[in-house]
């Protein structure tokens, strides 16, 4: 009896301290850019699904002086919040160019917070905008060092010294595009 009410004791102020939000959280989540499934674009059937890690690689395109970058993340609530960090960057990796992200494709801005709503259990696709990759440019990795601007809630974990992607093959990727016909945000 002892060890259940010890266990209880110790829970309660856990889950309080889970459940607490302060008014930062509260501004950004009111301020935030809800999208609901119908919002959004799904990926693949048969594109890996992840819980411990959720933001890949899907495929790669270029626009006017633009290159895109979609990502598939995965989604493990049904309404969640996504972000993706003002310090994003490519670099090639013969010529250790850098290529800053420029924001996301489709309108959305990087200053509010996106919540994705109805997506539970799936794959959606995220696009971000750089600085048109140089023809030579074969092989990338692109990092998230993270941004002294960056929105998200107080208790964001996420790993900045993980690179989201690294060694890639850009023909590959503009091939993943080219089969997928990747239109986000439309």
């Amino acid at each position: 009896m002892k060890k259940v009410f010890l266990f209880v004791v110790l829970l309660i102020p856990a889950v309080l301290a889970a459940q607490q939000f302060n008014e930062y959280d509260r501004k950004v989540f009111n301020e935030g850019q809800v999208l609901m499934r119908g919002d959004l674009q799904l990926a693949a059937e048969g594109t890996p699904w992840s819980a411990h890690d959720p933001i890949r690689i899907y495929s790669i395109h270029d626009e006017g002086d633009e290159t895109i970058v979609t990502f598939s993340y995965s989604i493990y609530f049904d309404s969640q919040w996504a972000t993706f960090s003002k310090g994003i960057y490519i670099e090639d990796e013969d010529s250790g160019d850098i290529y800053r992200v420029r924001g996301y494709a489709g309108g959305l801005t990087m200053d509010r917070l996106l919540i994705i709503k109805g997506c539970n259990g799936e794959n959606i696709l995220v696009s971000l905008r750089f600085p048109k990759l140089r023809k030579r440019v074969k092989t990338i990795s692109i990092y998230d060092p993270g941004h002294k601007d960056d929105i998200k809630p107080s208790n964001s974990m996420s790993d900045v010294d993980k690179p989201l992607a690294s060694k890639v093959n850009v023909r590959k990727l503009r091939k993943m595009y080219r089969e997928h016909k990747v239109n986000v945000y439309e």
